[in-house]
């Protein structure tokens, strides 16, 4: 899949260009706001793609940049164009709309054709209880010495964090967002720390992943047994909000509530545990099937063999009501190692299945996420739930070269 277009992948991965070129086939709110002045006229446009509907998600899985104004360049989908300007000038663009932590600003110089992709610092903290498309107003202002202000109000639809929107058909255009499906593995996110605490495991250490295989399969089966200790079960309902025409978007919950419902469809489960093998040093990665994920570890350092796991065994066989109120310590965990097992052997069957379309020409039905290449493409956790939501800013490594996929099966 074509991760967006931030600026460590602009640098390393061509396509991203075409994401950008995408861009202007989006549909244009309040075309021509003009502001006139003896010496110069200036028009604004404003792109939103998909049109009127916003994803926070989207802008907060972009890494963040120690650069400001107009270097702190956004996702790329919403732009602002300036034309039918005889020189250049120095404008302020100003973007606001309830659910940004600040709004928006930028100064800069700008002649005809220039176009501004602003990043909107969105307030995880204030989204996170957000469960259905919210309607609002986005203010967008430019000032100009010696011009009237312009002022632009949108009617915008404000998507919850926890709908990923993975792919968007405009017209003849395509943009495949699926990278983004990483933000929600957070090796950071306080679940995890309970998730680890509850498998015995140290999450604490300076990470030195296993080198061996047997002690990488132990320490998957443990957070295996902590899921199955903790009630998580897995709920078989369409995680599909949107399939078209234009809008690809899937649901995927927070970790905090994964872990606070006990209840998790297949993605759910697969960010979870690729986040807890993230935090102890196991490189982890997604793969998505139509209308199904599953994940995956790499079981060796060279990252060359991987096993994989069907989350939908999580809570297979485990008794209700009162007769789960009753089962004892060993009979869960009993019950847990050989689930370990059946989602072993049922991933490894389904990745057999999957593998001869993983080579990036069945997309977005089929993909491989790898989620240290997501976080060298500069998509970084939500970081949804913590204070520090930049915290957690993971090394991020030079781009290798984009290595074949599929990976082998473990011995």
């Amino acid at each position: 899949m074509v991760p967006l277009a931030t600026r460590n992948f602009l640098r390393s991965v061509n396509t991203a260009v075409r994401i950008h070129r995408n861009m202007a086939l989006a549909a244009m709110f309040s075309l021509a706001c003009a502001c006139v002045s003896a010496a110069q006229a200036m028009s604004v446009e404003v792109a939103l793609t998909p049109a009127g509907d916003v994803f926070p998600a989207l802008e907060l899985s972009q890494s963040r940049s120690a650069a400001s104004g107009a270097d702190a360049a956004g996702s790329g989908l919403l732009r602002i164009r300036f034309g039918d300007l005889q020189s250049a000038v120095q404008v302020r663009l100003t973007i606001s709309t309830p659910g940004l932590r600040a709004p928006s600003v930028i100064d800069a110089w700008v002649e005809s054709g220039t176009i501004l992709r602003p990043r909107l610092e969105w307030d995880s903290l204030a989204l996170r209880d957000l469960r259905s498309i919210r309607p609002q107003v986005m203010r967008v202002s430019v000032v100009a010495k010696g011009m009237r202000p312009i002022e632009q109000k949108l009617r915008i639809r404000v998507h919850p964090l926890d709908e990923a929107l993975y792919f968007v058909r405009d017209g003849d255009a395509r943009i495949d967002l699926g990278w983004a499906f990483a933000a929600w593995v957070d090796p950071y996110d306080p679940v995890v720390d309970e998730l680890i605490e509850l498998a015995g495991l140290d999450g604490t250490s300076p990470v030195s992943p296993p080198e061996n295989f047997s002690d990488r399969i132990g320490i998957a089966r443990a957070l295996w047994v902590a899921l199955e200790k903790h009630g998580l079960r897995y709920a078989d309902e369409g995680a599909g909000i949107s399939q078209g025409p234009e809008i690809y978007s899937q649901r995927v919950r927070l970790l905090s509530s994964t872990w606070d419902d006990r209840v998790a469809n297949c993605l759910d489960g697969s960010v979870l545990i690729a986040s807890a093998l993230e935090r102890l040093g196991i490189g982890s990665f997604l793969v998505l099937v139509p209308g199904h994920a599953f994940v995956g570890f790499y079981t060796d350092s060279d990252k060359r063999e991987a096993e994989f796991l069907e989350t939908t065994f999580l809570g297979h066989q485990a008794p209700v009501g009162n007769q789960a109120q009753a089962e004892t310590s060993q009979r869960i965990r009993r019950r847990a190692v050989a689930g370990f097992e059946a989602a072993r052997k049922a991933g490894r069957t389904r990745y057999r299945s999957a593998a001869p379309r993983l080579d990036g020409k069945h997309r977005p039905d089929y993909a491989l996420i790898d989620i240290s290449m997501a976080r060298a493409y500069g998509i970084m956790p939500l970081a949804v739930g913590r204070q520090d939501g930049n915290a957690y800013a993971p090394a991020v490594p030079d781009v290798e070269p984009l290595r074949k996929f599929p990976v082998k099966l473990s011995p």
